[in-house]
């Protein structure tokens, strides 16, 4: 294995790719690479011994994020044109706004050997030339069998990068990218953002939201891919990193559109009536499995933060919801002495009586609150309708809970 350290090692990426295509670092029959983001200012500079490599028999795959719109319109405009109609361009994106995809690996096969390149440069000018970057350069010897189960490794990952029948990978073409621009997920080059603000959001820095429009589109674009595995969070001395961490079920499902639950008397009721007693504190409780059955609804772990006060408890402060015509603040909680979620607002506690439905539903993207909050009495049409979406028990209770996507 070499490194190529640029701009200090004398060589970069892009002296790299272009040797690799014309011939003068090996003989290759096929590229098949995925990276972040491409831009003309990158592809330029390997245009024409793409275009040079596809006339000469030579098969190019390349697999495309559009995250964080790093990816120019010019960038996959002037790839379509370099591969032709033998090369293959897939775009691979998650609607989930805290996926990336964030890969830099580039794999040129021959006969008897293969040359692999991981590291962190993309298709952009700074990636290729003139950022700081680091890649490794691997010579793979085919016959060896070592070397031969590391390419059906990376193998078997670009084949799931470009599955077709994915809902985050899609083939591009010149209809695609026009929708692609429609919907907001790739700019002019004129218009895109810096590749180091991009790299900044894809780290999780930031998020740019699309607005509701756009949102529709990206609907329609793409969809959710696997359940990410989260770490653990640690939550003190003294805690036990062996435990398990409590296993959630929101595995590749999409995210529901809304959740159901009968209000029960600790959620609306007041407790202690007695003169001078302490009132309840104003907290409707959502049970640990509902939770942890669609996490990524409540923005479950990643929006959330460990109150310095009280070790262990987490909070989501200030999550802003429609209830009838006005927006509250609601603060979602929890810790593990607790068994289970809570959501803290005296003017929602006080909007129910005991048997209504509460129903929360996830606002469209770019609306001013993220969730719209409505409560539903007995003896309404609508009551026995999400009723009966309530089929989920709750252990040791007469609740009863659900998710619905209509």
């Amino acid at each position: 294995m070499d490194l190529v350290v640029q701009p200090h090692g004398g060589s970069s990426l892009g002296d790299v790719l272009r040797g690799a295509l014309t011939g003068e670092i090996g003989a290759y029959h096929s590229l098949t690479a995925a990276v972040a983001f491409v831009r003309r200012s990158g592809v330029q500079h390997i245009r024409s011994e793409l275009r040079t490599f596809v006339a000469h028999g030579g098969h190019v795959l390349l697999i495309v994020g559009v995250d964080q719109r790093g990816t120019s319109v010019e960038g996959l405009s002037d790839l379509l044109a370099a591969v032709g109609d033998t090369g293959e361009i897939w775009v691979n994106h998650d609607e989930d706004p805290y996926i990336t995809f964030h890969p830099k690996v580039y794999l040129f096969e021959g006969e008897e050997s293969a040359l692999l390149i991981v590291g962190s440069g993309n298709l952009t000018l700074g990636g290729l030339y003139r950022n700081d970057e680091v890649s490794s350069v691997s010579m793979l010897d085919l016959m060896d069998e070592g070397d031969a189960a590391e390419l059906a490794v990376i193998k078997e990952a670009f084949n799931a990068w470009c599955d077709e029948e994915s809902e985050t990978a899609r083939r591009l073409d010149p209809i695609l990218l026009q929708a692609l621009q429609d919907g907001g997920y790739v700019v002019l080059e004129a218009m895109a953002r810096s590749e180091g603000t991009s790299e900044a959001g894809a780290a999780g820095d930031t998020v740019e939201a699309l607005t509701s429009a756009e949102r529709v589109t990206a609907r329609q674009l793409f969809g959710h891919g696997e359940a990410r595995r989260m770490p653990r969070r640690p939550t003190g001395e003294g805690e036990d990193e062996t435990a398990p961490a409590a296993e959630t079920i929101d595995k590749g499902e999409r995210l529901p559109r809304g959740f159901v639950m009968t209000l029960m008397r600790t959620d609306v009721g007041t407790g202690q009536t007695t003169p001078e007693a302490s009132r309840r504190s104003p907290e409707i409780f959502v049970p640990l499995g509902a939770r942890d059955r669609h996490p990524r609804f409540w923005g479950w772990d990643e929006e959330f933060t460990e109150d310095p006060r009280m070790s262990g408890k987490l909070d989501r402060r200030g999550v802003p919801m429609r209830l009838g015509g006005e927006t509250i603040d609601v603060n979602m909680m929890t810790w593990p002495v607790k068994h289970d979620f809570r959501l803290r607002s005296e003017t929602l506690r006080s909007a129910g009586t005991e048997g209504d439905i509460l129903r929360i539903e996830k606002a469209d993207q770019g609306a001013d609150f993220d969730y719209y909050v409505e409560i539903v009495p007995p003896g309404t049409t609508a009551y026995e309708y999400y009723r009966s979406l309530c089929t989920q028990p709750t252990p040791n209770s007469d609740r009863m809970w659900g998710y619905y996507n209509d």
